[in-house]
């Protein structure tokens, strides 16, 4: 999600369990073009264990239309439940705490957008099928898969070259490897078509 959107996130908005994320402007989420979708947080049990030990942590210190991304007691370090609507500059806030928290762990700091890249990546590169990559785009939020493409579906050289190379060997491979292959042969018709509107 979009970083205005994650700190106006409710945690009655944040449904682990079904890894559901409900964008509900309703709810208080300040999503782009005021927006409404349902997104779902991938698979990766490593980061959901992060995400999960957060979850209880917030949801026992504050009530269900407190903010998930909880604000925190300069004086304490600790959830702040006595904050109870964010300001104009919460976004900046995050921002900057971000770049202190990598800086800590000793590690490069990229903006939140450059972890949504990172997602839509991560996404467009585990896809199989043309339904996969239009799943990734409405996770995403965006209003058709060519702004997923168009913005996020860049390959650098070392990728086109192990993809390119992985074709070659496909030769004797099953007819599911054929089935995928004309799937993305729809998908490129699909997309000139959409180009052209």
């Amino acid at each position: 999600m979009l970083i205005g959107a994650f700190v106006s996130l409710p945690i009655q908005a944040v449904d682990l369990t079904h890894r559901h994320i409900k964008q509900y402007p309703s709810l208080g989420v300040r999503t782009k073009n005021r927006k409404f979708g349902d997104t779902y947080l991938l698979d990766i049990p490593k980061l959901l264990s992060v995400i999960e030990t957060w979850d209880v942590e917030v949801r026992a210190a504050l009530p269900p239309d407190g903010f998930w991304f909880a604000p925190l007691s300069p004086l304490t370090g600790k959830i702040n439940p006595g904050m109870v609507s964010i300001g104009e500059h919460r976004v900046t806030l995050a921002r900057r705490n971000l770049k202190a928290w990598l800086t800590k762990a000793g590690l490069p700091y990229h903006s939140p957008h450059k972890f949504r890249h990172g997602h839509i990546h991560y996404g467009n590169t585990h896809a199989r099928t043309i339904e996969d990559f239009k799943a990734v785009s409405m996770n995403v939020m965006h209003s058709n898969m060519k702004t997923t493409d168009e913005f996020y579906s860049n390959l650098n050289d070392a990728a086109v070259r192990s993809r390119i190379s992985a074709l070659g060997t496909a030769k004797g491979e099953s007819s599911s490897r054929d089935v995928q292959l004309n799937e993305y042969r729809e998908f490129l018709v699909w997309r000139e078509v959409q180009s052209r509107k």
